[in-house]
């Protein structure tokens, strides 16, 4: 008995539900606005990742093209002995460093050793 009760209260819920939300009749221009509507949310979210991965291609490109300037010695615009050079000889190589008073200064004090000093 209690399988009919239940069964009669669901049936007066649905009539409420039926009598609160009125049926609409589909116009033909339904699904058209619904897939605009669609569209114009997305077209930013799917912007973004499409501008990640293009970002990415990109920096791979450039990261390789670095590396094969790199490691091809050929490829160099520098002069040929200077990629033999060391870096050490690169530092002992006085002629790039910029003369300016500051170094000049310093350079004219380190030969300062008094005359009564005894090595």
């Amino acid at each position: 008995m209690s399988t009919n009760l239940n069964d009669q209260r669901l049936d007066a819920l649905f009539a409420q539900y039926r009598d609160a939300c009125p049926e609409m009749e589909g116009s033909p221009d339904f699904m058209p606005g619904v897939w605009r509507r669609i569209e114009k949310r997305g077209s930013v979210a799917f912007l973004l990742p499409r501008l990640a991965r293009l970002a990415c291609a990109a920096s791979v490109v450039i990261c390789l093209v670095l590396a094969a300037l790199v490691a091809l010695p050929g490829l160099s615009t520098a002069h040929p002995s200077a990629s033999a050079a060391t870096y050490a000889d690169a530092l002992s190589a006085d002629h790039s460093a910029e003369k300016t008073y500051y170094t000049e200064s310093i350079r004219a004090t380190d030969n300062l050793v008094p005359a009564d000093y005894a090595r």
